[in-house]
This record gives C-alpha cells, sequence and structure tokens, in this order.
C-alpha cells in the first residue's frame, strides 16, 4: 500500500526567460508524471528571470493541462487591488476549470514595498483587508452600494478558490486560523519549529471554534539518492542550517527512499501532513536529476 500523501511540485527551471516561457511545458510533464500539484512562487526585482506575474504564467500552464492543480506558493496581496485580483483569478479559476490553488503572503523586503509605495507596517492590515475584499467580491456580494455591480466571471469554485495562507511567525498563524484556512510554513523552517507553530495555529484554531483544515501541506527539499557522499554535498548546499540538529530536524530530505519513507511517517504521525510540495532547483542538481528523484518520490505513493 502506498503512503497516504498527496505529491506536488514546484517549478524546477526558473533560470531564465526562455524557463519561464517553458513553464507550460513543466506543468504538463507534472501532470503526466502524477504529480497533484504544480507551485510557482512571487519575486520581484531579483534580476535575470524573477517571477513577478505567477497568474500569467499559470494562465499559460492551465491551457497545457488538464488535471493538475496550479498553484502559487505566496501571492503578495499587499501590493495588489482586491478587485482587480478577484476578477483575475476569478478568471483564472475558469480557465484551469477549478484546479486553482492561491497560496497568499504578505511579502518581507522592505524594498519590493517602496517601490510598490506601500508601508511596510501597513503590511498585515493590507493584507486582511484585500483578502476580505476578494471574498466578498467571489461570493457574488455588491461592490459599490447602491448598485448592481458584482464580480463576473464568478470563480469554478464557491464559495471561492481554495485559499492557504504563508505563516512563518505567530502574528501571522493566527492570521490563518481566523480565515479558516491551511497555513503554509516556510520550506527551510525545522521539524521543531514546524512542530510549536503548528500548535499556535491549532490553538488559534480552537479558540476561535474552528476545526483544523482538511489538508495539511509541507514544503520540503526532497532529493532521492543512494549516494551518502551525494546526500551529504547536495544537503550542505541546499541549506546551511540543515545539519544543525538531529538529521530528521532539517527542512533537506537528502537520501534512499527509505529515509524518505520515515521522514514522511514522521511528519504525518507529529503534524498530520497529509500534502507534500517537493521543491525544484537544488542547488548543484541538474533538471533531469531532479526529474529522477521526482519520479523515485512517486513512486513511493503507489508502492
Amino acid at each position: 500500500m502506498g503512503l497516504s500523501c498527496q505529491f506536488a511540485v514546484t517549478a524546477w527551471d526558473l533560470s531564465s526567460p526562455a524557463a519561464l516561457a517553458g513553464l507550460p511545458q513543466q506543468a504538463k510533464r507534472a501532470e503526466a508524471m502524477g504529480f497533484k500539484g504544480f507551485w510557482l512562487p512571487e519575486h520581484h526585482f531579483q534580476g535575470g528571470a524573477s517571477l513577478s506575474a505567477p497568474l500569467i504564467l499559470l494562465a499559460a500552464c492551465a491551457s497545457a493541462t488538464e488535471t493538475i492543480d496550479l498553484a502559487t506558493t505566496s501571492l503578495l496581496l499587499p501590493i495588489r487591488q482586491a478587485i482587480a485580483l478577484a476578477e483575475e483569478t476569478a478568471t483564472l479559476d475558469l480557465i484551469a476549470n477549478g484546479r486553482l490553488i492561491l497560496g497568499l503572503g504578505r511579502g518581507f523586503d522592505d524594498q519590493l514595498f517602496e517601490v510598490f509605495s506601500i508601508d511596510p507596517k501597513e503590511k498585515r492590515k493590507r493584507f486582511k483587508h484585500t483578502l476580505e475584499a476578494m471574498m466578498h467580491a467571489w461570493q457574488g456580494g455588491q461592490l459599490l452600494e447602491g448598485t448592481d455591480a458584482t464580480l463576473s466571471p464568478r470563480p469554478v469554485q464557491q464559495p471561492h478558490p481554495r485559499l492557504w495562507i504563508a505563516a512563518f511567525g505567530p502574528l501571522a498563524l493566527k492570521q490563518a486560523a481566523a480565515f479558516q484556512c491551511p497555513y503554509l510554513a516556510s520550506p527551510m523552517e525545522t521539524l521543531s519549529q514546524l512542530r510549536a507553530n503548528r500548535q499556535i495555529y491549532t490553538e488559534a484554531l480552537g479558540e476561535l471554534g474552528f476545526e483544523p483544515p482538511a489538508t495539511t501541506p509541507i514544503m520540503r527539499t526532497v532529493f532521492i539518492t543512494d549516494d551518502d557522499k551525494k546526500a551529504k554535498a547536495i544537503t550542505d548546499r541546499a541549506s546551511p542550517a540543515a545539519s544543525d540538529g538531529p538529521p530528521s530536524n532539517s527542512p533537506v530530505w537528502v537520501g534512499p527512499q527509505s529515509l524518505i519513507i520515515d521522514r514522511i511517517n514522521e511528519y504525518q504521525e507529529t503534524l498530520g501532513m497529509n500534502y507534500l510540495i517537493a521543491r525544484g532547483r537544488i542547488p548543484g542538481v541538474s533538471v533531469e536529476e531532479q526529474l529522477d528523484s521526482h519520479g523515485a518520490l512517486l513512486a513511493l505513493g503507489k508502492a
């Protein structure tokens, strides 16, 4: 019997504008391999191939795929206008026939907020107000008092597309709980950090009288290899802090299939994980090596 966990993947090549243009082919390959979801980040002003417009790229991916979920790891709400974004995401959910997952974030780079003329101190407030306005619009709420202005088209998924909220600290975790959304932890958090944050999140849900969401997602760096020397080199490159504490505490999972099975079982037992997002773009690992590893990961769910 396979592991009771869904597997998703982030894009494995964002190295150039040509790679961004090829994202629909990456999504198509991920779908053919059997992944449940294909996830894109958002980042700005990093030179080369900054992924500043993930919704446009996901629309292109939607046209190349049929079944795989299409998702953002952290769409930055504070820099966007709520109704315009509600329209764009509703249209994208229509194009994707209900396959959209919106991972939502606040951002942390002061330069980003300065460029967009936003006070960084307002980001949490802007996030809340933007998401509330979007949820109102998605559900057909009146957009202007005294008029019949409502959102059209509305998303295929109702009352709205699936929402997951990036949360790394107590305030963000409590905000995710208040919206009754699964939270996306940092892929660099250790297992002990995840346990502590999971407790904060669960307690916040309980105080509000909410049940935990059905999905518990975790994002990890995963690479399957039987070569111990290669595994150590990749682990050291993937995260300077990955070797701190016991190996099982590391956010970087590199080793044979048996080790990956142990990690998945431990995360399921301690965190309730049932959705694993495998990160791409591992330093020092070629695209084909990553894809071979992804295939081995998917095989664990079928064994």
